[in-house]
């Protein structure tokens, strides 16, 4: 029982859900610190690191897909 792969659109949009998913438990931490709900500064700098983490990787990502169409575009004459 072989598994098909995922297609790349498919792996694209789980990667944002993802990075959105870090980037609302970082927002959320960051409020219950705010208004005294939690007191772990730990993790909520862990949740924030985590967050921008993966949102500087995802545009990395981003930017390699845009510079593969262009050079896919510059090719095609």
């Amino acid at each position: 029982n072989e598994e098909k792969p995922k297609p790349f659109s498919k792996v694209l949009i789980e990667s944002i859900e993802k990075v959105n998913e870090l980037q609302k438990q970082a927002d959320k931490a960051i409020d219950e610190l705010a208004i005294g709900d939690s007191k772990d500064i730990v993790q909520t700098m862990i949740k924030m690191e985590k967050a921008d983490i993966s949102f500087r990787l995802m545009m990395q990502i981003r930017n390699k897909i845009l510079q593969a169409y262009e050079e896919v575009m510059r090719m095609q004459v």
